[in-house]
């Protein structure tokens, strides 16, 4: 406990003095250009008095000489306007100037190293997806799948994406860069990290399970909540729970779903995103006593599979989900109006209701007969 202590202590004072040389690089730039400005018009007004140039013409001769670009067009005539423009543009304006440009290419270096290494403040994003914590296994597959997928769903197609982790010590991999993608490292019970991401203008919040496989990460995933139950969100927060007895926990404290750590598919964090409420039925089908698909062998031929599927679901035998044809293709949710040919039918029934086989033939054939006859 200690040696996290210790670590969040130093990735603190590192933040804060990153934050620090930025402030004061945006200050200096601030005063810097103060001082060109101050410079500018100063020569200008000493072109107008001493050269008796216009106003328009002036400023044109003070911006050229600044700027090294001296076009000839206009140039200082007098002892004292020279000197003016020796002492105000050549010694002080240019290199002034010179300064101002460094500051600015620094201060742009550093600003894009804090968004590469998650420093940035990402206050302008708003209506995103917070991506929590990462997998302590293969995180950038599982990121790279996770983000691939809510980027081929149509509705989060352009949806903004933000990584809220401490895992990528030198920024993200170029693979989730890529999927346009941002960062901001640190750990979410931290306030100020969460600020950092926006996660109260966020749309979602998916929370990850830190360890898939050891229980002790649901306490880490419980703090998170509490923190987030301070805030005013107007997000969806899907949090992942190791154990079972804490899903409730978990939805009691604010959690618009929880879902078991299923780390081969990606693609059911999306789902429950995009359909609330489904994440639960894809989780029945891999628990034993939930929903399961049950095959049965038996050819057939009707002439609409909503024909087959009614008359299955009228017997209280389970929900036809497809079929498997003779070259062993399997025809996952048929067009109901279309006739349909297989050789073994494809039922979602529960695990206390598993229909006997037989009352399964007899209702397939009590529709193929219906066929022949006609």
């Amino acid at each position: 406990m200690f040696r996290r202590l210790a670590k969040l202590l130093q990735w603190r004072r590192k933040r804060l003095l990153s934050k620090g040389l930025v402030t004061n690089t945006k200050n200096r730039i601030r005063q810097l250009f103060i001082m060109v400005l101050a410079i500018i018009l100063l020569h200008t007004i000493a072109m107008v008095v001493f050269e008796k140039l216009s106003f328009g013409d002036a400023l044109w001769l003070s911006l050229t000489t600044i700027n090294t670009t001296g076009y000839g067009d206009l140039s200082s005539s007098t002892f004292v306007g020279r000197s003016f423009t020796v002492i105000l543009m050549y010694v002080l304006g240019i290199t002034i100037m010179a300064q101002l440009a460094t500051e600015y290419i620094e201060y742009r270096i550093e600003r894009k190293d804090r968004k590469i290494k998650g420093f940035w403040n990402w206050n302008i994003m708003n209506q995103h997806i917070v991506i929590i914590n990462t997998p302590q296994h293969n995180p950038e597959l599982y990121l790279e799948r996770l983000c691939g997928q809510l980027r081929n769903t149509p509705a989060f197609s352009e949806t903004p994406i933000c990584i809220l982790s401490d895992k990528f010590q030198d920024g993200l991999p170029v693979t989730l860069t890529d999927q346009n993608v941002v960062y901001v490292h640190g750990d979410a019970r931290d306030p100020m990290v969460l600020d950092r991401a926006n996660v109260d203008e966020a749309s979602h919040i998916i929370l990850i399970s830190p360890n898939s496989a050891l229980t002790s990460s649901d306490s880490v995933t419980l703090d998170v909540l509490f923190h987030l139950k301070d805030r005013n969100l107007i997000g969806k927060i899907i949090a992942e729970a190791v154990k079972d007895e804490n899903r409730k926990r978990f939805s009691d404290i604010g959690a618009s779903a929880v879902m078991r750590p299923i780390r081969a598919y990606p693609e059911l964090m999306v789902r429950a995103l995009e359909a609330p409420g489904t994440e639960q039925f894809m989780e029945n089908l891999f628990g034993h006593d939930g929903d399961r698909p049950v095959r049965y062998d038996h050819s057939f031929k009707v002439s609409q599979w909503a024909n087959l599927a009614c008359s299955i679901m009228q017997k209280g035998l389970g929900t036809p989900v497809g079929f498997i044809d003779s070259t062993g293709d399997v025809h996952t949710n048929p067009a109901p109006l279309k006739p349909a040919v297989g050789e073994a039918i494809l039922l979602l029934v529960h695990h206390e209701h598993i229909p006997d086989k037989n009352h399964v033939i007899e209702a397939i054939e009590s529709v193929s007969k219906e066929v022949e006859n006609a």
